[in-house]
């Protein structure tokens, strides 16, 4: 999985080879050929790739307008979380906005800047609703910081008004999840961060995918609450009427 050595240039697509993906595990989800699918759309993006390998995993770069959608259980509520990117520009701005339906109902506007998003090393899983500028904190992009630390197999990370925890890079941290990817079903592939083994007591895991331009944590879990992206939906455009043609005059 770790092997994969993509990146998305933002506005455009360009440097793609360049951007860092984690060091490589001894164990690789990702085999076989790859194959790059662009945006048939014909909308501009900022980001126009979906990259996947044949039987395999894929990564996918946030198209602006798409929506990010989100399976959310929390203590006596289920709601699905709706995430709409304006701009997205790794280390400089993320601009998206977001609602809530099911047994919450709530919206609002974030812009996390890039000084959060490369060193903030706390994370907002419950938005506020309304208008919120973050300057130190972050939401669902893991921090460039964070990303760098891993190297060392370690890096801490707070979630909401909680303390700073340890999160380790385990042995093998290769994941995938079943994503519905604009009407296709993709296995989306990821690395995984955790502050304990998996079966230990008060344990909380992060699911980040693997594309170094586009740090999206995919799924946040803990022991009572799990917040996981099920699908990504294409922005709709309206196509305008063709202008009708004026009869002509009688003279």
């Amino acid at each position: 999985m770790k092997k994969l050595l993509i990146a998305v240039c933002l506005l455009s697509v360009v440097g793609f080879a360049q951007a860092q993906t984690k060091p490589a595990a001894k164990k690789s989800a990702t085999k076989g050929k790859r194959v790059t699918k662009k945006s048939t759309s014909g909308v501009k993006t900022e980001f126009d790739e979906l990259v996947c390998y044949e039987d395999g995993p894929c990564t996918f770069s946030i198209h602006r307008g798409d929506t990010l959608v989100y399976d959310v259980y929390a203590p006596g509520n289920q709601y699905t979380m709706l995430i709409v990117p304006n701009k997205f520009d790794a280390g400089v701005v993320a601009d998206f906005n977001w609602m809530t339906t099911g047994s919450i109902n709530k919206k609002g506007h974030v812009v996390i800047s890039g000084k959060a998003l490369q060193s903030g090393k706390t994370y907002l899983s419950a938005l506020p609703e309304g208008e919120l500028k973050l300057s130190e904190a972050s939401a669902l992009w893991l921090g460039g910081d964070n990303f760098a630390d891993l190297s060392k197999k370690e890096t801490p990370i707070a979630f909401d008004n909680g303390k700073p925890e340890t999160f380790l890079s385990p042995e093998e941290d290769a994941v995938s999840a079943a994503v519905n990817y604009k009407g296709k079903d993709i296995s989306l592939e990821g690395f995984a961060i955790q502050t304990k083994p998996e079966g230990q007591p008060d344990r909380k895991e992060i699911w980040v995918l693997n594309i170094s331009s586009n740090l999206l944590m995919f799924k946040i879990s803990s022991n009572d609450f799990t917040m996981q992206l099920k699908e990504v939906r294409e922005r709709k455009v309206s196509v305008a009427a063709a202008p009708s043609k004026a009869k002509p005059k009688k003279k």
